[in-house]
């Protein structure tokens, strides 16, 4: 019984810094800087031509933010990820079968567009802007690297821990023209992420 009873203050306890901190008034930041690790989904994943089969796996990816807002809700931010990004290919006109990387780089200008209300902590944003996505090893030729331009449209959310920490979640969907050895093709990748973000 005294064991539940301190177990139970605790838990109250801890409950009550969260919610001091949660009450602290968020200083008005102009910038955050935030590290991140998510999925990265390739929505188009199979491939076939004369001969050859390719299929895109999704993959963990990492990376990182760097966001700068205004005095208005319009914020400008750029972003970066790097997926191992593994594909396997088979079929009989081929002389590479089985699984490898492609070593895949995703990179992001994008305007940040405010949804709440100001004397909301919660913050809910929308992001849109240009891509740029990069192979490090062609799916055709693995001693070659392609690169694709394309765009990026995003919807996120912070969820404030203190004045200047909080937890950024977010969905993006970077979409381009790539050829994966079968002719181009429009594309879909999906970015589900979540990351710390440390404003100044």
């Amino acid at each position: 019984m005294v064991r539940g009873t301190r177990v139970l203050a605790g838990a109250c306890a801890l409950v009550g810094i969260l919610g001091a901190l949660s009450a602290t008034p968020a200083a008005a930041q102009r910038g955050s800087f935030t590290p991140w690790a998510g999925a990265y989904i390739p929505t188009r994943n199979s491939f076939s031509a004369v001969g050859t089969d390719i299929k895109r796996d999704n993959s963990l990816i990492m990376g990182a933010r760097f966001t700068f807002w205004g005095k208005s809700p319009v914020g400008f931010e750029l972003t970066g990820g790097f997926a191992p990004a593994k594909v396997h290919i088979s079929g009989t006109n081929t002389t590479i079968n089985g699984d490898r990387n492609t070593q895949v780089f995703l990179g992001g200008a994008k305007v940040m567009l405010g949804l709440s209300p100001a004397e909301s902590r919660v913050g809910v944003f929308l992001s849109g802007g240009a891509s740029l996505i990069r192979r490090g090893h062609d799916v055709a030729k693995e001693s070659e690297s392609a690169t694709d331009w394309g765009g990026v449209a995003g919807l996120g959310v912070r969820i404030p821990f203190g004045a200047s920490v909080g937890l950024r979640l977010e969905g993006e969907d970077y979409f381009y023209g790539g050829n994966f050895s079968t002719g181009r093709q429009f594309q879909n990748d999906l970015v589900l992420s979540a990351g710390l973000a440390i404003g100044w």
